[in-house]
């Protein structure tokens, strides 16, 4: 194949399944987009986003938490403590983690990308960023 990754598509013998089962126990995917000042978390050094982890008011409900609560962000890898922003904007199921924020923007040193599994994507060898789970709690 000349080096190149190989796309496997179909049900066939070669077939990789791309999600793995989801944790009942971790209900939320983590994305962590970039913003217009952090296409690069090199960006963030001086003038980084908040700090905060965003979910839609349904999954603060449930959880009882409300905006502005210094929560837990955990699964099995690690747990931040950040400032919770309740967003309908944002869609159920979902949390939220601004992309570019550098160990001392955070309590206790830790980013989103402490949360992110080490598994690697089959057809490329990438990361597999938003295959994150977590769940949101209170202190």
């Amino acid at each position: 194949d000349g080096g190149r990754a190989r796309l496997v598509l179909g049900d066939g013998p070669d077939a990789v399944p791309v999600h793995r089962e989801l944790d009942p126990g971790l209900p939320l995917t983590l994305l962590t987009p970039a913003t217009s000042r952090t296409i690069n978390s090199m960006f963030a050094e001086h003038d980084p986003p908040a700090a905060v982890v965003t979910v839609h008011p349904d999954d603060a409900a449930a959880r009882g938490v409300t905006d502005g609560d210094v929560v837990r962000v955990f699964n099995e890898r690690a747990e931040l403590r950040l400032p919770l922003r309740v967003d309908d904007a944002v869609r159920p199921g979902v949390a939220v983690i601004p992309k570019g924020l550098w160990r001392r923007h955070v309590e206790g040193g830790l980013t989103a990308n402490a949360l992110t599994p080490d598994d690697v994507e089959h057809s490329v060898g990438g990361a597999c960023f938003n295959d994150a789970r977590v769940d949101v709690a209170a202190l």
